[in-house]
């Protein structure tokens, strides 16, 4: 072997480290523009995520509001069938208008239901002159629900004005409380239905945004692994980089060692 060509090899040993350096360089470029890749996403991440969370708040509390006015409403349902099946025996009563007294008790009943129904310090089953709103109202990042607020109250308060402004010995009378009684009856029923509606909209939706929970969490579980195999491979790489650099060194040490023995 001879000089030029120990020399040539040197050379091309000297383009080689400097090459891997250029290399080296523009791979930390690269990995801080992954870096901050990363980061932008996990901001996404915690973002979209505590959005998610937030609607599966105000659904649940939606869905808690809804079995509240269905339950109350089923309590007053059982007020007008106790004032119904009184109205059926009426005709055991030597005087029809001594029912009235044992409707009454039912109809406050219904008005004290009415006016202690309430969700989240919200009243759920009666408006008041004061009150702004004439709507209930659930809200989410995406959607939102909304239903006219009943005001239960009032229909007690009509058969009690019917009932008790009626002599119900009178046929046609008593004919027209039992007629009003049917109607409110069927009134409430229609609001329970509406509640109801309002409820499995919810739960639908809040299924849906549970299952747009899992499938972030999942997504991002599955990059996070893609990551850590993405840096496995870079550390894998580096590593027979440097075991390459190392054999390059050792090759030149040998070619040094022989140009000495050449030269001596």
């Amino acid at each position: 072997m001879d000089i030029n060509s120990i020399n040539n090899n040197i050379a091309n040993l000297n383009n080689s480290s400097s090459l891997q350096l250029e290399k080296s360089t523009s791979s930390s470029k690269v990995s801080n523009t992954s870096k901050d890749a990363l980061n932008l996403s996990i901001n996404e991440y915690n973002k979209k995520r505590d959005e998610l969370s937030l609607s599966v708040q105000s659904l649940n509390n939606g869905i808690g509001m809804t079995n509240v006015a269905q339950n109350a409403i089923e309590k007053q349902q059982n007020n007008l069938t106790n004032i119904q099946n009184k109205l059926e025996i009426i005709d055991t009563f030597e005087n029809k208008n001594d029912i009235k007294q044992s409707i009454n008790d039912e109809l406050r009943s219904f008005n004290q239901i009415a006016y202690e129904t309430k969700y989240n310090k919200e009243s759920l089953l009666t408006m008041d002159y004061y009150d702004d709103k004439n709507t209930i109202d659930i809200n989410t990042k995406t959607s939102n629900f909304s239903i006219e607020k009943p005001n239960t109250a009032a229909i007690a308060n009509e058969i009690f004005e019917t009932v008790n402004n009626s002599n119900l010995n009178d046929t046609n009378a008593l004919n027209e409380v039992v007629t009003k009684v049917d109607n409110s009856v069927n009134q409430l029923q229609n609001i329970y239905d509406n509640f109801t509606e309002l409820g499995n909209k919810l739960e639908i939706n809040a299924k849906e945004t549970i299952q747009e929970q899992v499938t972030l969490f999942t997504e991002n579980k599955i990059n996070k692994n893609k990551d850590f195999q993405k840096d496995s491979a870079d550390f894998s790489k580096t590593n027979i980089t440097s075991n390459m650099g190392y054999l390059a060194a050792s090759q030149a040490n040998i070619v040094q060692e022989q140009s000495v023995r050449l030269l001596s």
